[in-house]
């Protein structure tokens, strides 16, 4: 008869002259998706594939508001310079980047080294100061380079016509590089690493998370 000789893919019609086809069928798909899975064009064919869930996001996260003397930190008792390294206190912090690796000591962090890849990243400190100033501070490579905007803290921040008081940018990492927090310029007089007490751990934060 001749609804015989119709033949889709490798699928021939029934005695009643009907078709009735699977995704398999198809020459230009391959693979079998499984649930919640999707077809997806490989420049070839449609192949299953899974779609990226929000439980997959790598992300670092610094900072849980705990208590103690900024004077235990490596910065220790004394005063500050304009460029001083910032230290930010967690004693769990939270590292799902892989690749990645914080570097602290006694829960403080000093630093974190990051895999190639572009980062979306943020950070917070405050600090007590003994007399009207202000201080800006970012993110630093290893050799002292900037990576991000200033964020500016202190009574004279006005004067920044309204610069936020975080750090943050997207950076873009070719190969694996070390970041820390640091700053930049100070006016005025900062407090001693032991009269900075426990205000530095209470408000200090980092939030990385990965974009590629």
């Amino acid at each position: 008869m001749s609804h015989n000789k119709i033949k889709i893919g490798s699928v021939l019609p029934d005695v009643n002259g009907d078709i009735t086809l699977n995704l398999t069928d198809l020459n230009d798909v391959s693979g079998t998706p499984t649930t919640d899975q999707y077809l997806q064009y490989n420049g070839s064919g449609w192949i299953p594939a899974s779609a990226s869930s929000a439980g997959s996001v790598e992300y670092i996260f610094i900072g849980q508001g705990e208590s103690n003397a900024y004077s235990n930190s490596p910065h220790g008792t004394g005063a500050f310079t304009g460029t001083d390294d910032l230290y930010v206190y967690d004693t769990a912090p939270k590292n799902t980047i892989t690749g990645a690796t914080i570097t602290s000591s006694s829960d403080w962090i000093s630093s974190i080294t990051l895999p190639a890849g572009n980062y979306l990243v943020s950070g917070q400190t405050l600090l007590e100061f003994s007399s009207s100033g202000h201080a800006a501070y970012g993110f630093y490579d290893s050799s002292n380079n900037r990576l991000t905007q200033l964020g500016i803290i202190g009574t004279s921040r006005s004067s920044f016509f309204g610069a936020g008081d975080l750090a943050y940018s997207i950076i873009e990492l070719a190969s694996s590089t070390t970041i820390k927090l640091k700053l930049d310029n100070v006016s005025g007089t900062l407090e001693t690493g032991t009269n900075q007490a426990n205000t530095p751990s209470e408000y200090g934060l980092i939030i990385i998370e990965k974009l590629a």
